[in-house]
């Protein structure tokens, strides 16, 4: 992996303000980056990192622009389908699953590249940063924890390093998982032991703008988001790790808002906008890009949302005769609709004229409340005893009611759809003989179009909820991981794990074996 330095938005002012606040012994024409605080880092660290998850709309940085986890879920969960009416064989590698080195490889390389400016953060040698720290193990372990669901064995004791190893080994992915949970714990103990000369974390923190007890509830749910995934495990040694766990988030408190960032997103300039905005909706002078009118909705993900009357629909997605109307993936444009459904209101608002600032500013979306529901729905259900203070059945309505809320649509449609399903086998919760996979299709639902790597990797562990293959997948099948990307096998060749295309298919992480 090489090194990469955080850029735009926050990094212009780091450069600029390095000079008034390094050591007064070293030139300040050429700054070392280990000497630039924290203060000024955080913000583009987030803001960077966070475009793994969303895509890419910066005019210099085209690879993670159409290769981001959020499309990536929605496709392989059959959310989005591509526009065949205007493009001939849209996303032909997604719908056969044809794996190489080469898919998707920007959610390996971005990420490490970025997630290294966290490190250098926790790595800063001062004493007066521990929150700043603690924010950055926090987000360090959020993104590892992706690498390890979407790959793998992976780099981490020897990661980050920069010129001091540049070729790390790879660690087992359980150690992984159990150094992330140290790092979590970490974390919660320097916000609760900060000395008190530590710096004030203020608006450098484009997430929660400082506020260190929702940081604490952040880096409780991503650690039982870590222990879940291995809920499917049973061997004893696991069981009882587990078990220890668990005890300690007994009087935690857990997210109860949507996580977002903001650093400023704005209009005034292309790699200013919302990255998702940018990549999918609209550009600055509120022309459409060409995503725009690729991405329709599935056929699958129509017949779900109409079948069961979901007032969400017009906010997911646009309709017609208050219908969306789905291509299914794979058809050819003889068998697609004239009038296909494109990403809705809610997720790409439409400028009015030339006026594109409502879309371009808009937060993204790190953690919905949502999903944060339906994760204590699921540690609720799976351990009544660990997490007896909760309602697994109350919990899911709460995941439900927090994605009506955030896509804009009223409590009491919200009120008539919960009633509607609940008898509905796989979407209610009364109706459903299996309630994971209730919890796993409603959650698909609700991350659907702006976070739906979630719930690929949720298929991968439960085998819920149930999609369908493409037309053109032959029955190849959903893979289970990707592979490691060429930027590995060139610069890392003595360490990467050998690979062929057919070994994602046959064995994934280890929480799925």
């Amino acid at each position: 992996m090489k090194r990469k330095i955080l850029y735009p938005f926050a990094f212009l002012a780091v450069m600029s303000i390095a000079s008034c606040t390094l050591d007064e012994n070293k030139s300040p024409n050429s700054p070392v980056y280990s000497d630039i605080s924290p203060v000024l880092t955080l913000s583009a660290a987030q803001t960077q990192t966070y475009r793994a998850i969303s895509g890419d709309n910066q005019n210099f940085e085209t690879s993670i622009r159409s290769q981001s986890m959020n499309q990536l879920g929605n496709l392989w969960m059959n959310s989005w389908a591509g526009n065949v009416n205007n493009t001939t064989n849209p996303y032909s590698e997604e719908y056969r699953s044809i794996l190489s080195s080469t898919f998707y490889n920007p959610i390996w390389d971005w990420t490490y590249r970025n997630v290294t400016n966290f490190q250098q953060i926790i790595n800063y040698d001062s004493p007066n940063y521990d929150n700043h720290k603690a924010i950055a193990k926090i987000l360090k372990s959020f993104y590892m924890q992706y690498i390890v669901d979407l790959y793998g064995d992976c780099p981490y004791s020897e990661a980050f390093q920069g010129q001091a190893n540049l070729y790390p080994k790879y660690d087992d992915d359980k150690l992984v998982y159990r150094g992330l949970v140290n790092e979590l714990d970490e974390a919660i103990e320097l916000i609760e032991n900060a000395n008190s000369s530590d710096v004030t974390v203020g608006a450098e923190d484009a997430m929660l703008a400082g506020n260190m007890t929702r940081w604490k509830s952040f880096a409780n749910t991503i650690k039982l988001r870590i222990l879940l995934r291995q809920s499917e495990l049973t061997d004893t040694e696991t069981i009882a790790y587990l078990d220890a766990q668990f005890d300690t988030l007994a009087d935690a408190q857990f997210v109860d808002f949507d996580v977002t960032i903001n650093p400023g997103y704005n209009a005034t300039n292309a790699n200013r906008q919302n990255p998702f905005y940018g990549a999918y909706g609209y550009t600055i002078t509120g022309q459409a890009t060409g995503n725009r009118a690729l991405i329709t909705a599935s056929a699958h993900a129509a017949d779900a949302l109409n079948n069961t009357s979901d007032p969400r629909r017009s906010r997911l997605f646009t309709t017609t005769g208050g219908l969306v109307v789905g291509i299914e993936q794979g058809a050819d444009s003889e068998d697609a609709p004239d009038n296909p459904s494109f990403l809705g209101p809610a997720i790409i608002p439409v400028p009015v004229g030339t006026n594109a600032s409502v879309g371009s500013s808009m937060a993204g979306y790190v953690m919905t409340l949502s999903e944060a529901k339906f994760i204590l729905a699921e540690a609720a259900f799976r351990y009544p005893t660990k997490f007896g203070a909760y309602d697994a059945e109350t919990l899911f309505t709460q995941g439900i009611q927090a994605s009506f809320t955030r896509l804009g649509v009223t409590p009491a449609a919200g009120a008539t759809y919960l009633a509607n399903i609940d008898p509905i086998n796989g979407f209610g919760w009364n109706g459903s003989a299996d309630k994971i996979e209730a919890i796993m299709t409603q959650k698909w639902i609700a991350l659907m179009n702006v976070h739906a790597i979630e719930s690929w990797i949720d298929y991968v562990r439960t085998g819920f909820p149930v999609t369908p293959l493409a037309l053109t997948n032959s029955g190849v099948g959903k893979p289970k991981r990707l592979m490691y990307p060429a930027s590995e096998y060139i610069s890392n060749t003595a360490n990467v794990p050998a690979q062929t295309s057919a070994t994602v298919f046959a064995t994934g992480p280890f929480w799925s074996e």
